[in-house]
């Protein structure tokens, strides 16, 4: 709406003062008139591939302690959009962070036949969905629904926005599914803070609770974005929405799909962004963005001869305006060389580095596990012995043996417990675990559906868990 009465504005103020007022009146109406048509268009492209994300968390478990102790959920709402026919949807990974259940409501069916129209529409199909995987980083997740032939919406390239350019987000705010609203993009690179771990497209398209997830889509139908947050007082829309960039989406939905997680490709650098006052501090250009204020010792930086100080311009010749750029452009790129732009002092110059995968724990314990090897199948995981390789990931180790989770496939219990990929179970029922074929023997001597208690080491700190077994 803003941006149509600012397009009235602007068409009234090109009216003639004296004469042709009226053919300029037509040429005024007939714009509108097109804009008008061309986002119903739009809306009749994207409606059908646009989904509302609905999710259950357990908050809680209450007992009288008279009779069984009652279970307490609470329902949440997002957005998302089927980008595969085979029923891959992307959401953001707050919408199903937790959730016990996840289910996607359908769009509602095409209008029917002339002369059987109703103002009010039956509710799509309702589908149960399964979290394929999320990243907290980017806010992104894949979820997956049976079946195929589903409507799908393509990802444009988001480094081809430009400010002011119209944009349209999709999704149900407040829960009122398949809303649509209009705007302009305010801003294609934005950062909360210095050095966030994610920029955004900003926007004054309204962004409002329940518009999580869902597609920010511009002219030709294409998403450029995925409506992620708003910014305002009172938590509604005040025309500061923000949306993650298609192109970091895309690559994160097709690793997630390939690899269950993201690949980061990293070479050993902690990447500063150069502020005013830094460039002061150092007596620098203020043409200069990415200071190198480390360089990690046997990185692949350091064999390169970067050093802490060097200013980093450009990665394979392109300009890097802040350090999150640098770090986000190197993430794709793994088990490649690039080549940066390099000041240093008066000098000028390019170095070539080989980008590496960032380790991170859980992703570290996935690539050493083998499926067949190591599933605990009553547990819903696969556990690791605590051999010298890996226990030197472990934060904190406390016993010399035991089995780490490496993935984990099993939501949290009714009341809440559940295990993580980099736990250490180290007893089961005060039973000493100490490899894999130990839990499942431990395991087999438990009746289907029951429960066992287990002593758990979580990011260096013991944990007493209630685990339901299958």
């Amino acid at each position: 709406m803003r941006f149509v009465l600012f397009l009235l504005l602007v068409l009234s103020a090109a009216l003639p003062v004296h004469g042709q007022t009226a053919p300029a009146e037509s040429r005024s109406t007939e714009s509108i008139a097109g804009l008008s048509a061309e986002a119903q268009a739009l809306a009749r492209q994207v409606r059908e591939a646009v989904v509302q994300v609905k999710v259950r968390r357990v908050q809680g478990v209450q007992s009288t302690g008279e009779g069984p102790a009652r279970v307490d959920k609470v329902s949440g709402s997002g957005s998302g959009f089927f980008v595969d026919s085979e029923g891959y949807i992307v959401t953001n990974a707050h919408v199903v962070s937790d959730a016990s259940e996840v289910w996607v409501q359908r769009a509602a069916p095409p209008s029917p036949p002339p002369g059987e129209e109703s103002i009010l529409r039956p509710r799509g199909s309702l589908l149960e969905a399964e979290v394929v995987g999320v990243d907290p980083e980017t806010d992104v997740a894949v979820l997956a629904v049976s079946g195929t032939g589903y409507p799908t919406l393509p990802f444009g390239n988001s480094d081809r926005l430009r400010r002011g350019e119209m944009v349209f987000a999709f999704g149900s705010p407040m829960g009122l599914e398949n809303s649509m609203t209009m705007g302009i993009v305010s801003a294609t690179a934005r950062q909360m803070r210095p050095d966030d771990p994610m920029i955004y497209v900003q926007t004054d398209a309204s962004i409002n609770p329940g518009s999580s997830g869902g597609p920010l889509v511009n002219r030709a139908g294409e998403v450029v974005g995925l409506n992620t947050f708003n910014v305002s007082a009172s938590g509604e829309s005040a025309g500061l929405g923000f949306a993650g960039p298609s192109n970091i989406v895309e690559a994160v939905y097709r690793q997630i799909r390939t690899h269950g997680y993201v690949r980061r490709g990293v070479i050993g650098v902690n990447a500063q962004t150069i502020t005013p006052e830094l460039a002061q501090a150092f007596d620098l250009s203020q043409g200069y963005r990415v200071l190198l204020a480390d360089v990690y010792p046997g990185s692949p930086a350091e064999r390169a001869g970067l050093r802490p100080g060097d200013i980093v311009t450009h990665l394979n010749g392109e300009r890097m305006h802040n350090g999150r750029e640098l770090d986000v452009n190197l993430y794709p790129k793994v088990d490649t060389v690039v080549t940066l732009g390099v000041v240093r002092a008066d000098s000028t110059f390019e170095k070539r580095v080989r980008v590496v995968q960032r380790q991170e724990s859980a992703t570290r314990f996935a690539e050493m596990a083998d499926p067949e090897e190591h599933l605990v199948g009553r547990l819903g995981i696969l556990g690791l012995p605590l051999t010298d390789e890996v226990a030197q990931h472990v934060t904190n180790q406390r016993l010399p043996s035991g089995v780490v989770v490496a993935a984990s496939n099993r939501p949290p219990a009714p009341w809440g417990d559940g295990l993580r990929p980099g736990d250490v179970l180290y007893t089961i029922d005060g039973r000493r675990v100490r490899s894999p074929d130990g839990l499942r023997s431990l395991l087999d001597a438990k009746a289907s559906g029951g429960r066992v208690r287990a002593h758990v080491l979580r990011d260096g700190t013991m944990h007493y868990l209630v685990l339901p077994v299958r």
